[in-house]
Order: structure tokens, then C-alpha cells, then sequence
């Protein structure tokens, strides 16, 4: 299929559409498909290890359709984030549609605001991208996101100095709350510390911004569709930032650095974060269950991502990780076995 697989992603905000403008079972459709169908699949099929060539590697770092393809979500994405909106409150809606609606949402926020907005925050080099990463991580209420991913998760994964990466037992809930309060805060020292060291002035902090944007749309919400949408939103927002922390939660599970004799801790590498090769996660994500390599050379864009012989592997692809981690008595024994297997105390 080549480089015309990565349109799969475009399924999601499709299905948003279907399920904002539908009722009844037809209104679950997409939480069918990703939560149900994209899960099953991926057990049949196995995965997928193959990586470019060094000729396609080349080509395809030169593509523009790669950048396009993030670039088009970006409308797209604002679009569907007013179309439920407009249909939330609509009459006639049961109990039911109306949590499909919302969940739904939640993992568009999730999987398109966040995971889009963070492949285009890792561009930091460039003024569009930052300013396409900051519309979607806008709607999705985690414009704090980008500098501590790129600051503080991608420097300091995998030890206690990282909020976002889980150690082996935590539970989800208690990690979710600690990685996104904890980061919150951390990352307008992080800010700072960088004002400081580039000379420029500490109260220039862009976390005042950062924290303003969600909060401007909050309003805009209030006042242009009331009370009851921003609720809705509100809730789909925070499923959103579930979907988020269950990411970090199960990507670095119980994978830690070496603290070296010197005090420092030892190199990032591909064996400090968990990847998953399911070929249908890997393209609706834009190859972000490459995890490993992701972090092994952070910043490589996400079509010559590479599946690492040493990487650790998850034992299933991200969407079933994504449900079992809501669960801790299915997934602490699951993710047990599976450090036992690769050796890691």
C-alpha cells in the first residue's frame, strides 16, 4: 500500500462525523471499529517488523504527502470538533447516544488533537507546524504538551525524574493524575529554566499562553452553544487526556534507565520504551506504536520510524493496551510476563 495506508487515519474523524450526525447503534459505529474490530484484527494478523530500505528511507524523508497528510487533519479536525458541538444538544438524543457522542469525541481529542499535535510539535523548527500542533493540542485542553514532551519526557524517560513514564505496579489511575497535574506544573519550570539559560526574560513564560488557550476556548464554547455542550466537551476533553496518559502509562511500563557510576543515567535507547509493530495501529497512530524508535532518535519523522531488533515488544497492538490498562488486574498480570520474558526486574 505504501505511503497511500497512512489515509487509514482519516477513518477516525470520518467515523466522528457518522457518529455526530446518527442515533441508536449506528452512533457506536466507530467506537465498534476502533475498540472493538481494530483490536480483533490485529490478533489475527500478525505483525508487521519490515522497515524502509535505504533508497526509501531517502524518498520518503523528502515527501511532502507525509507532512500533507498531518497538515489536511488539521482543518478536518476543527471541523468535526464544531460538528459535535453543533449536535450535542440536539432533541431527541437518548442517554446513550449522547455517551457515544461524547466518547467518541474524547478519542478523536485523543488520537487526532494529541497524537497529531504532538508528531507536528516534534518539528520544532518550524512556525506552521508549531502553530498547526498548538490548534489541535488547543482542542484537546494540552498545549503544556509540547515543551514537556520534547524538554522533559523525551531527556528524562524511563527515570524518577520523568512524570510520564510508569514504573512497574503503578496503578493507572493514580499514574494518569500524577502524569498530567504533575506535568502541568513541571513543565512551567521547565519553561523557565530555558528562559533563564537563553537569557531571555522569566515572565515570558509561553505557559501563560499555553494555559490561556483552553481556557479562551472554554469560554467560546459557553457563550456561543451554553452550559450543557461545554460539559460535554469538558468530559470528552478529559477521555481524551485519558487516552493520552494510557499511552505514556503502558508505552515505558516498568522499562528503567541504569543510573551509572558517574550519577548520570545511561544513554536513551530502543530497549526503554515499549513498541508494538500491528501494522493497524501503526497507521491510524502515524507510527507512533513504533515507541521505541520514536525515542531511540527523537524528532525522526514518523514514516522512517523503525521496528528495532531490541526493542521490547507489547504483547498486543495499542488499542487492546489502550483498554487492558483501564484495567490493572488485567494488565499488571499481562505486562508482568511480559518484562519476565525480556528480563527486566
Amino acid at each position: 500500500m505504501g505511503k497511500i495506508k497512512y489515509l487509514t487515519a482519516y477513518l477516525i474523524p470520518l467515523f466522528g462525523l457518522l457518529t455526530f450526525s446518527t442515533t441508536g447503534l449506528l452512533t457506536y459505529s466507530g467506537l465498534i471499529f476502533l475498540y472493538v474490530l481494530v483490536p480483533v484484527l490485529e490478533m489475527v494478523f500478525p505483525p508487521d517488523r519490515d522497515n524502509l530500505d535505504a533508497t526509501e528511507r531517502e524518498l520518503a524523508k523528502e515527501d511532502f504527502f507525509y507532512d500533507l497528510v498531518l497538515y489536511l487533519m488539521v482543518p478536518l479536525h476543527l471541523y468535526v470538533v464544531y460538528y459535535f458541538l453543533s449536535t450535542i444538544d440536539e432533541p431527541g438524543l437518548t442517554t446513550s447516544d449522547i455517551v457515544a457522542r461524547v466518547l467518541m469525541m474524547g478519542t478523536i481529542l485523543g488520537v487526532i488533537g494529541i497524537n497529531v499535535g504532538h508528531e507536528l510539535g516534534h518539528k520544532t523548527r518550524s512556525v506552521w507546524k508549531q502553530v498547526s500542533a498548538h490548534l489541535l493540542l488547543t482542542t484537546a485542553v494540552q498545549n503544556h504538551f509540547v515543551p514537556y514532551h520534547n524538554g522533559g519526557h523525551h531527556r528524562d524517560i524511563g527515570t524518577p525524574q520523568d512524570l510520564t513514564s510508569a514504573r512497574k505496579g503503578d496503578n493507572f489511575y493514580l499514574f494518569a493524575l500524577r502524569s498530567q497535574i504533575g506535568g502541568y506544573f513541571k513543565t512551567w519550570k521547565l519553561e523557565a529554566q530555558r528562559l533563564k539559560a537563553t537569557g531571555k526574560n522569566p515572565y515570558l513564560n509561553p505557559m501563560v499562553l499555553f494555559t490561556l488557550l483552553p481556557l479562551l476556548l472554554f469560554v467560546a464554547i459557553y457563550f456561543a452553544f451554553g452550559e450543557y455542550v461545554l460539559l460535554c466537551y469538558f468530559l470528552a476533553s478529559v477521555y481524551g487526556i485519558t487516552i493520552l496518559e494510557s499511552q505514556n502509562y503502558f508505552a515505558h511500563y516498568g522499562l528503567r534507565r541504569k543510573l551509572l557510576p558517574n550519577g548520570r543515567y545511561e544513554r536513551v535507547n530502543a530497549r526503554h520504551s515499549w513498541n508494538s509493530d500491528h501494522i493497524i495501529g501503526r497507521v491510524l497512530l502515524f507510527e507512533l506504536t513504533r515507541h521505541s524508535d520514536h525515542h531511540h532518535i527523537g524528532g525522526k519523522a514518523y514514516q522512517v520510524l523503525d521496528s528495532r531488533e531490541e526493542s521490547p515488544m507489547l504483547p498486543y497492538g495499542y488499542p487492546m493496551m489502550l483498554i487492558l490498562s483501564f484495567f490493572p488486574f488485567l494488565f499488571k498480570p499481562i505486562m508482568a510476563r511480559q518484562l519476565q520474558r525480556y528480563g527486566i526486574e
